[in-house]
């Protein structure tokens, strides 16, 4: 940098001229940064060296296209490469003690993440220990914990130390906010205190993943040693959870299902979250969870062949019902995101005529169900059908219910999603495709403006700004989908995206999200998708620089990479404890 024109010598030594005078076959004179066959012909920009300082610009892009070369030829020859995915003999035991993240960092929470290790193509956990937790047990429960923390078998949740179960289980609830529970809790704590195999006490598979969630959310990271146990136990009830049980039972192995799901995606295990996800709405379909209070008349059935129906007992109470109501649409919202997320249809459909529509009512906060506020003759149809149509139900009270807005959200997503990649430069019937777009379009900005503010957020507890920020971030993100196809064409989706990634990065400031101790429903899909609206803004305003007649906008590019940087870190704080953040 410190070389000037007048002092370059007329001999410059092989090897030492600009890749740009190479090609071109010119005399270069080998001043930095541009030399000055490239400054009097302008072209100041294609003048690079490789002389040992750094890689080129044509170097770094050789490099890329060998990459995505080897990565073509590996998705064309997939016999000849090495698979993704490992499958190991069931019939081994894998030695599992502390699990340990990426980058062995503790989670916010105080507890190891459980997320896989990128050593090879399976799963590889650290041995270690730590001292137990609990005092009060005796020398032969603490022994049989021990001996279990460091094997895959796991053990039966019964056998916890009664305070060491209050203790996991006041942990779990008092973060249950953050996570897909619906059941009622003063009922469940009810049942929990019943005593070891009575017939009202929940199911095992229930147990395990409370517990489980409990370390994940404890304070203190010496129980995490034994959160692979309590997740094998997990796995393992699961599988017979159905076997023997009462009917009534099924609403908990559905609630068993979603949370499980949910730690699977929080570790990266998302295969076998996605096979509980499935879980869980295949059940809530049997067992008609879609159909509650639906105004619509059975069907007959006109076939010879009668289907073999899940049929329920009546709910006891409104608080039953409301149970019931909510895990239906628990299922459906983690159903719609993670459908996006993982790139696979969804369970639950919602067709008129086919017996798959959901009649079912939104979801109510539970208090609205122990008040027993529900009308006795309240029937309702089409509930998701009206929904997209701009119609209102005559359920008086979902408005006020952060799981109907999460749903609604979801939907609205996975409809965004699945409108956006069906488009195809020739399309049958071009008319109707752009007619869909235009409606959902308005009916995703119609959702977004009633919800609350950025400026309300002060006055919400921790929790509700939490659910709040999700819906918002979801909701933006349907914009971006539904317009990503068309962000390079028109200036109009390029502008509905870029308003929409910004609108995430504003929520994320007043929410104070870098403050969350989890975030779930798939944020960092979402986040990356921000970030690659702004990357590509940050692109398209480069190419602009080459055309005088664009007027530039002064701070615009340090603006986006100040966004971009921000995100980016949002991200980097929850890369340690969270897989798909990762």
């Amino acid at each position: 940098p410190g070389s000037s024109k007048g002092s370059t010598s007329s001999a410059l030594q092989r090897g030492k001229a600009c890749l740009n005078c190479r090609r071109r076959k010119m005399k270069c004179d080998g001043v930095r940064p541009v030399c000055g066959p490239c400054d009097h012909a302008g072209r100041g920009d294609d003048c690079e060296y490789t002389d040992g300082q750094g890689r080129s610009r044509t170097k770094m892009l050789e490099e890329t296209i060998g990459r995505l070369e080897a990565r073509i030829h590996e998705l064309e020859n997939p016999d000849n490469s090495a698979p993704n995915v490992m499958l190991h003999d069931p019939q081994k035991t894998i030695q599992m003690s502390s699990p340990v993240s990426y980058s062995g960092h503790q989670s916010p929470t105080g507890a190891h993440s459980s997320a896989p290790s990128p050593v090879g193509s399976e799963f590889y956990y650290q041995a270690s220990t730590f001292p137990i937790p609990w005092q009060t047990a005796d020398a032969t429960q603490i022994s049989g914990l021990r001996g279990a923390s460091s094997h895959v078998s796991g053990w039966d949740p019964d056998d916890l130390p009664p305070n060491v179960a209050a203790e996991l289980t006041d942990i779990f609830f008092q973060n249950t906010g953050q996570l897909p529970w619906f059941l009622h809790q003063a009922r469940f704590r009810e049942r929990l205190a019943l005593p070891s195999g009575s017939f009202g006490r929940p199911i095992s598979a229930l147990l395990s993943i409370t517990y489980l969630w409990g370390i994940k959310f404890a304070s203190t990271d010496v129980w995490a040693t034994y959160e692979p146990g309590f997740l094998s136990q997990a796995l393992s009830d699961i599988g017979h959870a159905l076997a023997g049980q009462p009917s009534h039972h099924i609403v908990q192995v559905i609630q068993a299902h979603v949370l499980l799901a949910t730690y699977l995606y929080h570790v990266g295990r998302f295969l076998e979250g996605r096979h509980h996800t499935d879980a869980a709405a295949s059940l809530a379909i049997h067992c008609r969870l879609h159909k509650i209070r639906s105004a619509q008349p059975t069907r007959t059935h006109v076939s010879y062949m009668d289907p073999v129906e899940i049929a329920l007992p009546e709910p006891r109470d409104q608080i039953e019902e409301g149970e019931r109501i909510n895990a239906f649409w628990t299922a459906f919202e983690q159903d719609r995101v993670w459908a996006v997320v993982l790139g696979v249809p969804t369970v639950i459909f919602d067709v008129d005529g086919a017996g798959t529509q959901i009649d079912t009512p939104w979801p109510l906060e539970m208090e609205v169900y122990e008040q027993g506020q529900i009308y006795p003759d309240l029937r309702t149809s089409g509930t998701l059908k009206n929904f997209f149509g701009g119609i209102n139900s005559s359920w008086p009270w979902e408005i006020n219910s952060a799981l109907t807005q999460l749903c609604k959200a979801s939907a609205l997503f996975e409809r965004a999603t699945r409108l956006a990649v069906s488009w195809r430069p020739v399309l049958p019937s071009a008319n109707a495709y752009y007619t869909e777009f235009v409606s959902l379009d308005s009916r995703i900005e119609e959702f977004k403006a009633t919800l609350a503010p950025l400026e309300s957020f002060a006055q919400l507890r921790a929790v509700e700004i939490q659910q709040a920020y999700t819906v918002h971030c979801i909701a933006q993100s349907a914009t971006i989908q539904l317009h990503a196809a068309f962000a390079g064409q028109t200036t109009a989706s390029r502008t509905k995206c870029l308003n929409a990634a910004f609108a995430i990065l504003h929520l994320g400031t007043a929410a104070q999200v870098h403050n969350f101790a989890f975030l779930d429903h798939a944020a960092g899909s979402m986040w990356a998708a921000v970030c690659r609206v702004l990357i590509n803004e940050i692109i398209t305003l480069r190419s602009q620089y080459v055309d005088p007649s664009i007027p530039a906008i002064p701070g615009r590019e340090a603006e986006l990479i100040s966004a971009l940087d921000q995100l980016q870190a949002s991200m980097a704080a929850f890369a340690p404890t969270s897989a798909l953040m990762s």
